[in-house]
C-alpha cells in the first residue's frame, strides 16, 4: 500500500472487482474445438525436421494443410493442442487464422474439410 492507504499495482484483482461491483468473465474457445493455425519455425530450425516434428505432434497428415520451405505451416488442430505447440523450442509462433476452406481448396487443389 502507498502512504495514503491506496493499493498500488499489486492490488488484489478480486478486491478491485468487489469495490467496483464489476464482473469478470474470461472465456476462450473450447479447447477440444478444431481450428486452423499458422505455425512458424525459427530460422535456425531445418524445415524438414520442423515438418516431421509437427506431423508427430498433430498425429495425422491430413491435419497438415500446407507448409512452405520459407518456414511455416498451416495446421488444423484443436485449440488446446495449438496452445501446447508453443512449448516446443522448434516452434517460434502459433496463431489462429481464418480463411475460406472452399476457396483455398479451389485455388490449391488441397482438400480441406
Amino acid at each position: 500500500m502507498s502512504d495514503d492507504g491506496r493499493a498500488g499495482a499489486n492490488a488484489d484483482p478480486k478486491s478491485i472487482v468487489e469495490r467496483f461491483g464489476a464482473s469478470v468473465d474470461i472465456t476462450g474457445p473450447d479447447p477440444d474445438a478444431d481450428g486452423f493455425f499458422f505455425v512458424k519455425r525459427p530460422a535456425a530450425v531445418d524445415h524438414d525436421a520442423f515438418v516431421t516434428g509437427l506431423l508427430g505432434v498433430i498425429g495425422a497428415t491430413d491435419r497438415l494443410v500446407v507448409h512452405h520451405r520459407s518456414g511455416f505451416a498451416i495446421v488444423r488442430v484443436s485449440h488446446g493442442l495449438a496452445g501446447r505447440l508453443r512449448a516446443f523450442s522448434w516452434i517460434d509462433t502459433v496463431g489462429a487464422v481464418q480463411f475460406d476452406p472452399t476457396q483455398f481448396a479451389a485455388v490449391t487443389g488441397a482438400p480441406v474439410e
